[in-house]
């Protein structure tokens, strides 16, 4: 059986003060809409809010506010490409993370042979987003260096909300290079120095579920 890759979501969330800017508010007041359930948000494991350009659009043109052209090109992008994120997955799946469209396909079809669902994500935010929304991620493979937000924020984030979560890092920079910042805060359960072996992801992520035996018979031999 395949693994079932799911698209990301679209454009990045928007954060609180950027929302704040497009509707020329101060963030308290996109806080207190929030708080008064009149604007659709996320909350990120470290509690965040987050908004979809589609939901704040359509906020601006229920209470007679300007919406700029690039909310409304946001929102018509995330509309378009509003996929599955995760939501109503009916069993343990694998989160992959990277900002990189080739490396992202290149780790999910490394870990096909674990025939779980695959999940992905091409930014920090995204993949915060999936996790509160799915609580039955397995296990997230992390690129470090992306746009936005920073891997190891990200992974701060996933271990604060749960720390028995796996995550396997994947970084660019070799052991002890600056690169490779914030992992005296928090650690990965592993951490991949690229270029990698197949092998050696698939074996790293077999390892991190082995102790759920109901995963590890899913697995298959890596030839």
């Amino acid at each position: 059986m395949r693994a079932r890759a799911k698209e990301p979501s679209g454009p990045t969330l928007l954060s609180a003060p950027k929302a704040a800017v497009y509707c020329g508010v101060s963030r308290n007041t996109i806080c207190y809409w929030i708080r008064e359930g009149k604007l659709k948000y996320y909350r990120t494991p470290g509690g965040r809010y987050l908004i979809r350009p589609m939901d704040l659009e359509e906020f601006m043109l229920e209470h007679g506010m300007f919406v700029p052209p690039e909310v409304r090109e946001m929102a018509r992008i995330d509309r378009r490409q509003t996929a599955e994120t995760g939501k109503g997955a009916d069993e343990p799946g694998v989160l992959v993370v990277d900002d990189d469209h080739l490396s992202r396909m290149v780790v999910m079809r490394a870990l096909e042979c674990l025939q779980m669902p695959i999940l992905q994500a091409s930014t920090g935010y995204q993949a915060l987003h999936i996790l509160t929304e799915n609580h039955l991620v397995a296990l997230v493979v992390l690129d470090l260096v992306m746009p936005g937000q920073h891997g190891v924020d990200t992974l701060s984030e996933i271990k604060r909300s749960n720390p028995q979560l796996p995550v396997i890092v994947v970084t660019g920079f070799p052991p002890g290079h600056s690169g490779n910042r914030g992992f005296d805060e928090v650690q990965p359960d592993v951490l991949l120095t690229k270029p990698f072996r197949r092998k050696e992801l698939v074996d790293a992520a077999r390892s991190l579920l082995a102790d759920n035996q109901e995963l590890a018979a899913h697995t298959a031999p890596v030839e």
